[in-house]
């Protein structure tokens, strides 16, 4: 029941806001695996224009710089809604599309601690990856959290990008339109492109699934280059070091970059496709080329159903589950900070 109404005025919107009288709010996490998803084989292809990225731009520009306060919790600008969202005495704002309206759901900490963005442009396919993106967003006090707003296979229209795959039927076919790691131009990987610009020493996350049948190797790290040697060193390395320290056995995790992994015959989901992936590490032409040295700013993390589905199953509560714990583990050993560093990676 609707118990009072506040009017919010700016130079962007006009937008009544509805404060809500005694009821129970959604997580972040809630919200995010309800939220509406374009559904596969559901569009021709996704529309984009740098007019509605504009508005989105302006939004995310409003809430980074703190120019808006906690006395407003909910506006929008364009196509794009904002609230402000408290939990476990923290705040986050939450970005999502308006009804009829196509984009990715995007989180921000009000007051991070570590310069991470973390990233699920496949939340469908790649089950629980969006949960998980929150799940870590928060656990390692991170900058922002980025999850595509719709199936990788909601569109039939093909990206012009270099890559072929399977995942939208049985023929091997280039990406879809609507796959944000495969195609540009798109509000996903506009966002991101942003952020990198805004946060230029953040490291992206990108999280990923993977069917994990013939190998025991539950994590498959990359940096999305092509670069490979053995012993290769760099951040890869040190996550994958660190998930098998927590977990004892070396097979649990490779690296795309190292010789040394091929023994384990793991699934070679290396990224090396992936635009995100392409545009961190400087390629010239992230539709068409890949890049070959890495820029220390992407890794591209794919997980066996084993690894993501206690988040799908438990929410925040995942936190204590194994995996979850090394991962958490492994990646705040190479977090960037962003003030006040305390481990031994960023001083």
């Amino acid at each position: 029941m609707v118990s009072k109404i506040k009017i919010f005025i700016s130079r962007f919107a006009f937008l009544p806001i509805l404060t809500m009288g005694s009821c129970t709010h959604p997580t972040l996490i809630e919200k995010i695996r309800y939220a509406q998803y374009l559904p596969e084989n559901s569009v021709q292809t996704i529309s984009y224009s740098k007019e509605e990225f504009s508005d989105l731009k302006k939004l995310i520009i409003l809430v980074t710089r703190n120019s808006v306060g906690q006395n407003i919790p909910k506006f929008k600008v364009g196509r794009y809604s904002a609230e402000l969202i408290s939990e476990d005495k923290k705040f986050y704002w939450y970005l999502s599309p308006l009804p009829n309206s196509v984009g990715p759901y995007i989180v921000i900490a009000d007051r991070p601690k570590n310069n991470l963005v973390f990233e699920a442009p496949h939340p469908i396919k790649d089950r629980a990856t969006g949960l998980q993106a929150v799940l870590l967003l928060k656990a390692l006090e991170a900058r922002a959290a980025i999850i595509s707003g719709n199936d990788r296979c909601a569109a039939s229209t093909k990206s012009i990008c270099s890559g072929k795959t399977r995942v939208c039927g049985d023929k091997l076919t280039s990406y879809p339109v609507s796959d944000p790691a495969h195609s540009v131009p798109n509000m996903f990987h506009s966002t991101h492109t942003l952020f990198s610009q805004l946060w230029p020493n953040a490291l992206f996350v990108q999280l990923h699934g993977f069917s994990g049948k013939g190998t025991d190797t539950l994590f498959v790290l990359s940096d999305g280059t092509r670069g490979k040697r053995n012993n290769h060193p760099g951040i890869v390395a040190k996550v994958r070091d660190n998930i098998r320290k927590s977990l004892i056995l070396s097979k649990i995790a490779t690296s795309c970059q190292d010789y040394q992994d091929d023994q384990f015959k793991y699934r070679k989901v290396c990224g090396r496709t992936n635009l995100q992936g392409r545009q961190l590490n400087g390629s010239a032409d992230i539709c068409h080329k890949s890049a070959f040295t890495s820029s220390g700013r992407f890794l591209h993390i794919e997980q066996q159903w084993s690894v993501r589905k206690p988040v799908r199953d438990f929410g925040y509560d995942a936190i204590s589950n194994e995996y979850q714990k090394a991962l958490i583990g492994s990646l705040y050993a190479v977090a960037p900070c962003i003030d006040n560093c305390i481990n031994a990676y960023n001083r």
